[in-house]
């Protein structure tokens, strides 16, 4: 294979010579030398006139069509120009059609480097180190071939090859932060060989050295004046011969090196008269940098980079901040920013203009940077947005505006962890992966090999299988009947005769034929009593467990004989185990019913409890209606005091009127308001039932980490009470009492819950040591139905401030009041029901209510979690108390940083490393420096890193982090670069993979041991096919005792207790140990694995007799086994893998593979063939234990999971309506006073009154209206909170399904009623999304209103699609209402509701057809939603709607 590899390789390298003498040494026509001279031209200007370089390289490209070579030049000149315009897409594409149009070497190596770039600025590195390797292999090849380097041109542009891969790594390992290795990179480059007459990679050269944190000297000093050195050479050089792009990065450099002032001065001490040269103006250090700065940006604008404009738009930020003018900074980053936009608006033709980066995005939950990294197609440059993000941060921290410094700092920490990782080890083990393919698919061909010798080998066997086939017959007829029974077992029956049926039905004639019998039956055992049977044979089923479940009964012909019964003996355990399996399925069966009748009761529920919370929704609409006239009121009002319209007869009296019509109206909305509530009173009922306590209990305690958050101690304390009460309305009072104690209790404070049981009820208790509430709040709280709780506390508060930003609306007190107060109108039972406070100022406070005891049941609780609470996390103990020291530091330097405390941050954070030095100093074995706050050069956490020092970095990052947000937001910014350098260095060390290079060696040493396995694999087949003759004999006297053993394996495998639910991998390990020991009878082995599939979990579950090393090789063959559904003998392994198959449904399925490890003799056919009916069994019983069983369980665990789900639903809408029915009764109770107190005010000021009488009314009408609105506000706010929650189920609902509802709902409707009503219905076959539910109960309400009309006539609805939505016309052919009255269908009006004989208000179906139209328009995924009335063609009137179609 190595010469092989070495043939290969000579044939590549002569193909290369070829291609280039072909090229450059043989073509002198004009068009080639024309296209030369381009391609030289291209890349002479690329540097100084992209436009020019491009012009010319697109010539080329013309010319060089012909040439391949030339034309791959050009494409690659052309990709340069896309790259540095930033058109990725572009250079991608134009790169690869090199590697299409050329073999030339040297393009193709071009191109590698090309890609590089490309994968470098983009952050792609796993694919920069693709090309990389490609580029080194190529750069090899070349370098070997000495002729072809000859020719000066192809020297030339091989120099210009290898210079640009090194600067191109020495740039990728900068910016992983690993600065040994760009070092070395760009040390690679020979400066007298590689860039002698190539001036462009010169400067690039000087300026990588010079800029990029590539020049390396004793002191920083020295690295300062030696940057400065190489930066002079570049500015110069490419001044004087027009490179503006390298004149302008080396300006760019400049400033960035000088902005510095130290660096400044030790430059002006050790190179003044350089500095003489640089500032010919004498202009002062700020001038000086910020005049580089814009010299390099206008040199930018006028090349046209992009990239470059905007980051030395950075550069001028970073300048201005230096100088702390943060504004004009702020300005120079947003213009940064604008570069970036305006580069993905014209790449990826992004139309949204959301879709854009902004300096800050409040309340932003995710980057658009990051959106963008991880979007397919779109190339950005992650590394150019996070240092404007990091420099943003820094501006906005100078400017004290916290948000938006932390926003950036985030996006930065973002994107930094986006391009954390070194991919160079996923490089190698992709091409170590492919190699491994290869070897795989060799070892298939030798496996192939050994399956055709195992078919010759069937071949010569034919002979002895016929002497044997009477008596294997026989056997092979059993075998085949126990098959059958054991597959006849049906998952649908439901009672124990269905299964004997299906067995019946299955085998009885083969079993009368096979024994002679002239009938069968069986007869089911169900109390374990064996009945006496006379003549004939008889046998007794049993289960697992040895109880008697039937009897088989025989009769036969003539006198049985021996090998006969001892047949039917084999058959009796296939019985057993099929009855009792048809036994569990039943039962199975049974169970999943139950829990369908029981889902079927809550949906039920679920359903009416939909319908009352859409009424309650439209009650709410009418709420909100009453707003605007309670404005308008107050304008009125207000315009006749302050304009002095009193003076005025004629205008006061307007104005009176107008007042008057529109408390009148206010009236009529609350008159609506009140006999629909009216009417709905104790609709809603509670669900009232005895449950234990404990359980809410324990999910109160789940959410204490919110009170951990403020150090605040939480105790929840069991208790055995159980109460009569609802469940889930008692969970939600618990929540809200305990979460008020938590906002109001100061931090360090305490908060318990307890419930105590005294006589006839159980008292719930809410109790802190917060700074409790005086007298007059609790009388406030508890006698006042309506409070505003912005007062509640402010009198006694030690800091008012942090109350008011703690406050809450008050709400969870009065729904907790309002529920009490349900629950005391329902019985007498409920009269202990009380709901209290007991406080003491500065003491704490007591919030307590009572609920009637409840009886004990024996059975299991279901408990609904209707408000999900924090999960807990028990912290990790340190094993070292130093480390645990300093992990505390780290957390209390977050701490401090998130409360504004910089500098005890600082102090947190210096303990913190003081602590980790310690434990340095307690456990290295080797001297570095000690851990520091502020300091300059890297960090000694890299210096512990490098030199292997176990401590955990991760509190380091922690530390160096906060460090710099601290000393960011205290402005020090030097010591903020140095904590930010520190972070970002050692965050891209420790994310490196450090177990992937191991993993390669590992995978070379398994490459080696395939092909190993090869040779040794064909040795093996050569040794097989003599040693079959040797077996021969042996194998002949074997096969029958075999057959027999079959039988007996299958008797074990039954026997095992597969049919009651188990997890797979218990059950796979049962299985194994029941077959191992039998199996090993049949045919020699050592271990004996076997996988099954598992449908829950998507995986494969495996276990094994024995725990050997070769485990891992088992699993694998096995697992490749089950993919490929074929099995056979694995010489390299000595395993013997069989898959476990059965047909189902004409569907050839696997289910698992058995392996049996360490098997000799596996050449042998017959053993083949036995160890397949093994499995062909094995396979049975699985399919039936794995399938069947888990399906039946599964199908009860997704019934029980929707029973939940309902009932968690059903909890959620009656808490939501209870709510909701308390707020709108006490609307209507204390809202009704005020319009009418104003009403008759108005009437009294029209009959007339002293001046200033009538000053007065006005007056007390001014303060009533105003009153009025805010209790209006806060009771109407306090409604339309609970409607937060959404409770719309949307899904997909077919438009025949809605009107065949319809239908079945208008026979029910009508049945009673008298005279004719037709009804016609035209459902087009179409989808919809939208609630089942809310559309069925719009479609009811439709007919309900055009049934309260007696007229004969028709009705008609029609479904079809319109556009994006599906459109419903629902028309009534008897009423021809005008379009006026149509326009007032869906609004309230007081005339049309009334009451019917059977106590249900009519008038309102509109306005709730209307609220569903709401919702749907809202939650149903798309907007658009619409209902109105027209009048109808051919008469009558139509009411439309539509809803978003799939």
């Amino acid at each position: 294979m190595k010469n092989l590899f070495k043939w290969l390789v000579g044939w590549g390298c002569l193909c290369t010579c070829l291609s280039f003498f072909s090229c450059r040494g043989g073509r002198t026509d004009d068009a080639f030398l024309k296209a030369d001279s381009l391609n030289r031209e291209a890349y002479e200007w690329r540097y100084k006139n992209l436009d020019v370089s491009e012009k010319a390289a697109e010539e080329a490209l013309a010319l060089g069509e012909r040439y391949p070579s030339l034309k791959a030049e050009a494409l690659n000149n052309l990709a340069f120009c896309s790259f540095i315009r930033m058109d990725f897409e572009r250079a991608d594409s134009l790169l690869n059609e090199v590697y299409q149009e050329t073999a030339n070497e040297l393009e193709c190596l071009v191109a590698d480097v090309g890609m590089m770039k490309i994968c470098q600025r983009t952050a792609m590195n796993k694919e920069f180190y693709d090309y990389r390797n490609s580029a080194l292999r190529r750069m090899k090849r070349i370098g070997e071939d000495e002729d072809v380097l000859k020719d000066e041109a192809i020297l030339r542009r091989f120099n210009y090859a290898c210079s640009e891969f090194s600067i191109t790594s020495s740039v990728y390992y900068y910016y992983l932060q690993q600065e040994q290795q760009s070092l070395e990179a760009i040390d690679e480059i020979d400066v007298n060989r590689e860039l002698e007459g190539d001036t462009a990679q010169l400067l690039y050269y000087y300026y990588m050295k010079g800029s990029g944190g590539m020049y390396e000297a004793d002191t920083p000093e020295e690295v300062v004046v030696g940057e400065f050195d190489y930066l002079m050479d570049c500015l110069m050089l490419s001044h004087e011969q027009g490179y503006i792009y390298f004149e302008a990065n080396a300006s760019q450099a400049m400033a960035e090196l000088l902005k510095d002032k130290k660096h400044y001065d030790w430059l002006l001490e050790k190179r003044p008269g350089m500095m003489r040269i640089v500032n010919r103006n004498d202009l002062p250090w700020e001038e000086l940098v910020i005049a580089f700065s814009e010299s390099a940006l206008k040199l930018f604008k006028q090349y046209g980079d992009w990239y470059q404009i905007s980051g030395t738009y950075r550069t001028l930020a970073s300048c201005y901040n230096e100088l702390g003018r943060h504004e004009e900074a702020l300005e120079y980053l947003s213009e940064a920013l604008s570069y970036v936009n305006l580069h993905h608006e014209k790449f990826y033709h992004c139309h949204d203009t959301l879709d854009r980066l902004k300096p800050y995005i409040p309340e932003a939950t995710r980057s658009i940077e990051l959106k963008w990294i991880n979007t397919e197609g779109i190339k950005t440059v992650p590394e150019w947005i996070a240092r404007f993000r990091e420099q943003l941060s820094v501006t906005y921290s100078a400017l004290g505006m916290k948000p938006q410094s932390d926003y950036n700092r985030n996006v930065y920490l973002d994107i930094l962890d986006y391009t954390r990782q070194d991919k160079e080890l996923e490089s190698r083990y992709a091409a170590l992966e492919g190699e491994s393919r290869m070897l795989n698919v060799l070892l298939s061909l030798v496996l192939g090999g050994f399956v055709l010798l195992v078919v010759l080998m069937l071949v010569l066997n034919k002979r002895w299988r016929v002497r044997n086939v009477q008596y294997i017959e026989r056997l092979r007829t059993t075998l085949e009947i126990s098959k059958q029974i054991t597959a006849s077992v049906s998952s649908d029956a439901e009672e124990v005769e269905d299964v004997i049926d299906a067995v019946m039905a299955s085998v009885k004639e083969k079993i009368k034929n096979l024994v002679g019998a002239s009938d069968m039956e069986i007869i089911p055992i169900e109390d374990g009593v064996i009945p006496t049977l006379e003549g004939g044979l008889s046998f007794v089923l049993k289960d697992s467990e040895g109880q008697a479940i039937g009897l088989w009964k025989i009769e036969m012909e003539a006198e049985v004989r021996k090998e006969d019964k001892a047949l039917l003996e084999v058959i009796v355990p296939y019985l057993s185990w099929t009855l009792e399996n048809g036994l569990a399925m039943i039962g199975l069966g049974e169970e999943r019913r139950r829990l369908e009748k029981e889902q079927y009761v809550h949906e039920q529920h679920l359903i009416e409890n939909k319908r009352q919370n859409l009424v309650k929704k439209a009650c709410l609409f009418i709420v909100t209606g009453i707003t605007p006239y309670i404005d308008r009121v107050v304008n009125e009002v207000h315009k006749l005091v302050s304009f002095n319209y009193l003076a005025n007869k004629e205008v006061k009296e307007s104005k009176y009127q107008y007042i008057g019509e529109l408390i009148t109206r206010i009236n009529e909305y609350n008159d609506i308001l009140a006999l629909w509530i009216k009417m709905r009173q104790g609709s809603l009922s509670l669900n009232v039932e005895n449950f234990a306590l404990n359980p809410l209990l324990e999910v109160l305690q789940k959410g204490r980490r919110n009170f951990e958050a403020k150090q605040q101690t939480f105790t929840v304390e069991s208790t055995d009470a159980w109460v009569k009460a609802d469940k889930a309305l008692t969970l939600f009072m618990m929540n809200t009492l305990a979460e008020n104690a938590r906002k109001y209790t100061q931090e360090g404070g305490s908060i318990q819950v307890y419930a105590r049981e005294e006589a006839d009820y159980v008292e719930i208790s809410v109790q802190d040591n917060g700074p409790g509430l005086s007298d007059e709040d609790v009388a406030c709280i508890l006698n006042e139905k309506i409070y505003d709780s912005d007062k509640i506390g402010v009198r006694t508060a030690a800091d008012v401030d942090a109350l008011q930003k703690s406050k809450g609306s008050g709400f969870g007190l009065m729904n907790c009041k309002g529920i009490i107060e349900k629950y005391r109108k329902t019985n007498e039972v409920f009269r202990v029901c009380c709901f209290q406070i007991e406080s003491k100022l500065g003491e704490g406070s007591r919030f307590y209510f009572r609920l009637p005891k409840g009886v004990r049941r024996v059975f299991a609780m279901l408990l609904c979690l209707l408000f999900p609470m924090s999960s807990l996390a028990v912290d990790a103990v340190l094993e070292d108390s130093l480390l645990h020291e300093s992990n505390r530091y780290a957390n209390a330097v977050y701490h401090a940083n998130l409360e504004g405390r910089y500098t005890d941050a600082l102090e947190y954070a210096d303990s913190a490393l003081n602590c980790m030095n310690q434990h340095f100093m307690k456990h290295a074995s080797f001297v570095a420096p000690q851990l520091q706050l502020v300091g300059e050069g890297a960090a000694a956490e890299l210096e512990w890193f490098n030199a292997g020092f176990e401590t955990d970095y991760y509190v380091l990052l922690d530390v160096r982090n906060e460090a710099a947000v601290a000393y960011l937001a205290l402005g020090e910014l030097d010591a903020y670069r140095y904590n930010n350098q520190a972070y970002t260095s050692l965050y891209k060390q420790i994310s490196v993979d450090a177990s992937l290079e191991e993993y390669c060696e590992r995978m070379q040493l398994s490459t080696n041991g395939k092909w190993v396995a090869v040779f040794l694999c064909l040795a093996l087949l050569l040794a097989l096919l003599v040693g079959y003759y040797l077996l021969y004999l042996r194998h002949r006297l074997a096969y029958r005792h075999g057959l027999e053993q079959v039988l007996e394996i299958n008797r074990r495998a039954l026997a095992a207790p597969v049919l009651h639910r188990k997890e797979n991998g218990e059950f796979v390990s049962m299985l194994v140990e029941a077959l191992y020991k039998e199996l090993g009878e049949l045919i020699s082995m050592d271990v004996l694995g076997m996988a099954i599939v598992s449908e829950e979990s998507h995986g494969v579950e495996y276990a094994f007799s024995a725990s050997e090393e070769g485990e891992e090789e088992m699993k694998a063959e096995m697992l490749q086994c089950i993919e490929k559904m074929e099995g056979g003998w694995k010489t390299d392994k000595k395993c013997w893998c069989l898959p476990l198959c059965v047909e189902i449904g004409g569907e050839n399925r696997c289910l698992g593979a058995m392996c049996l490890q360490g098997v000799f003799h596996s050449e042998k056919e017959d053993d083949r063939l036995l160890l397949e009916l093994v499995a062909g069994y094995v396979a049975i019983i699985v399919y039936h234990a794995v399938e069947l069983v888990a399906q039946k369980y599964r199908d009860i665990e997704v019934a029980q999971d929707e029973a939940r789900r309902v009932v968690r639903e059903e909890n959620q809408l009656h808490v939501q309506n209870m709510v909701l029915d308390n707020c709108l009764s006490t609307i209507k109770h204390e809202t009704i006073y005020y319009p009418n107190r104003i009403k008759q005010i108005i009437d009294r000021l029209h009959e007339g009154m002293t001046t200033e009488e009538e000053c007065k009314q006005v007056e007390t009408i001014a303060e009533l209206i105003a009153y009025y609105k805010d209790v209006f506000a806060i009771l109407s706010s306090c409604a339309a909170r609970q409607l937060e929650e959404v409770t719309f189920r949307r899904g997909a609902v077919k438009a025949g399904d809605l009107a065949e509802a319809a239908t079945r709902y208008f026979k029910r409707a009508t049945k009673k009623r008298f005279g004719r009503l037709e009804w016609k219905v035209e459902a087009a076959s179409v989808e919809m999304t939208g609630d089942v539910i809310q559309l069925k109960y719009l479609l009811e309400n439709l007919i309900n209103e055009a049934l309260t009309h007696p007229e004969e006539g028709e009705l008609e609805l029609r479904i079809y699609k319109d556009g994006a939505f599906v459109r419903f016309d629902f028309i009534d052919r008897r009423r021809c209402p005008s379009q006026e009255e149509l326009n007032l269908l869906f609004y309230p009006r007081l005339s049309h509701i009334q009451h019917r004989s059977e106590g249900v208000l009519s008038g309102t179906e509109y306005l709730i057809c209307k609220q569903v139209i709401r919702d749907h328009d809202e939650f149903a995924g798309r907007r658009g939603c619409r209902m109105n009335a027209c009048q109808a063609e051919g008469g009558g009137f139509m009411v439309w709607f539509t809803i978003p179609a799939r």
